[in-house]
């Protein structure tokens, strides 16, 4: 396999068009775009006038989305609800698809969000040039005065781009700076096993039975610092043990837990934050190009 620029690999290439790569996150993204459509079908199914179980779920689950809609948008604009839950989920889904070890994160790569935020974008082209005209539409770069046209401009390039770049941004940025810590744990985990293996076998035997020992105490005292420190000595004398016997003589101890709780943060919790601050920002911009309707409109 062959790796692009942006880090995603290459599987293979399409010979037309000059060549369509098939890269990782294009199948991070037909995956969750299957599992959606497929989950989509099985809920759909057999509903009843009087829900229960799972269907109550789903359906209190579409009410939020409805009533975030409705909130965010207007009750006018309430026909969106799906195209929203599409936006959100896609972008949930395709955080998480990452946190499988063999799949990289969709919204990972600056190809997919800014592929959405360009949708975006002609979504809000389009619904100003249905309601004010072509001309009309071009008249607003202009306004209030001529000099304003390079700014108006900028603006509307700006908006796709910052749209795209905040979401793929943190998320990269999450995953680098995860990368970067694990490697620092590795390499300080080689660097305790040298300096507690140095002077033999008999410092980890020592560092296991004072772990072994402040776990027996927190188990009569319940003292968390007792409970902490008893299983990080236990833990630095097996793995100096397993260094010095040769059984696993470079184990990156340090390197369990710690960057587990690190992805709690960068890849469950940011994941869900950036999904729903784009799919928020989504229905503000498309919300202003769709006002509320006057009675006149209306008639």
């Amino acid at each position: 396999m062959n790796m692009s620029v942006d880090g995603a690999f290459i599987y293979f290439t399409i010979p037309i068009f000059g060549g369509i790569n098939i890269t990782q996150t294009t199948v991070s993204h037909l995956i969750v775009t299957i599992f959606l459509c497929t989950l989509s079908v099985m809920l759909g199914k057999n509903l009843k006038k009087r829900p229960d179980g799972l269907q109550v779920m789903v359906e209190k689950g579409v009410m939020m989305l409805q009533n975030m809609v409705i909130e965010s948008m207007g009750a006018h604009n309430v026909h969106w609800t799906p195209f929203i839950g599409t936006i959100f989920l896609s972008s949930l889904c395709g955080s998480f698809i990452g946190l499988t070890g063999f799949l990289r994160s969709s919204t990972a790569d600056l190809s997919c969000t800014l592929v959405w935020a360009l949708m975006v974008s002609v979504i809000i082209w389009y619904n100003n040039i249905k309601h004010n005209g072509f001309v009309g539409w071009l008249k607003g770069f202009t306004q209030p005065i001529v000099v304003m046209t390079p700014m108006n401009i900028i603006s509307e390039i700006a908006q796709p781009v910052s749209m795209a770049f905040r979401h793929f941004g943190n998320l990269a940025g999450g995953g680098v700076i995860t990368s970067l810590i694990y490697t620092s744990l590795s390499l300080a985990s080689v660097a305790v096993l040298n300096l507690v293996t140095a002077s033999g076998w008999i410092p980890s035997v020592i560092l296991l039975a004072v772990g072994v020992g402040l776990i027996f105490l927190w188990k009569r005292n319940r003292k968390t610092v007792a409970l902490v420190f008893g299983i990080l000595s236990a833990v630095v004398g097996v793995s100096g043990l397993l260094h010095v016997t040769g059984i696993l003589p470079e184990f990156p101890f340090l390197t369990y837990g710690i960057p587990a709780v690190l992805s709690c943060y960068f890849d469950l919790f940011s994941g869900f934050v950036q999904a729903y601050v784009f799919t928020l920002l989504t229905m503000v911009y498309i919300a202003g190009s769709l006002p509320e309707p006057t009675d006149a409109q209306a008639a």
